[in-house]
């Protein structure tokens, strides 16, 4: 005798929405660009499996690590070369970021124990400034303020 399961009932958009933390609207815009598209239509209703919910955490995990949806499309629909390639790519833009904010934090601290007391009438933020005027990083002007 041979006994077969029914598949798992599909959920409603409110309902996947309620399960992922994931507004109803941005649902909708996660199946414009295909990452997470339903199962079915009933009655005009977009319908999801289960998987769905596993889908939506991929996006928001991806989210969360400063992937755009492009990028986390490419990566889904990526083979694992294209998907190294995109990681490495991250990588590199995150160490960018890390960088500029090392060198933002920098200027920062300088600003809160300046010697002048007032960073706006500091001579060295004002080397810094002409610095970045005459076409040098933010970096290269406070190392040459210093």
């Amino acid at each position: 005798m041979t006994t077969t399961e029914d598949p798992p009932p599909l959920l409603s958009i409110g309902e996947l929405s309620e399960r992922t933390g994931v507004p109803t609207s941005a649902l909708r815009y996660y199946d414009e660009l295909g990452l997470v598209p339903p199962q079915a239509r009933t009655n005009g209703q977009r319908r999801y499996t289960p998987a769905a919910v596993r889908d939506v955490g991929v996006i928001l995990f991806f989210r969360e690590i400063g992937f755009s949806l492009a990028e986390i499309a490419r990566f889904i629909a990526g083979g694992r070369r294209s998907r190294q390639e995109l990681i490495d790519h991250k990588l590199a833009e995150l160490a960018e970021q890390q960088h500029r904010i090392e060198v933002a934090r920098t200027a920062l601290e300088h600003g809160r124990r300046c010697p002048s007391g007032e960073p706006m009438t500091c001579p060295r933020f004002w080397s810094i400034i002409e610095g970045r005027l005459r076409g040098l990083s933010v970096e290269d002007s406070h190392a040459r303020a210093h």
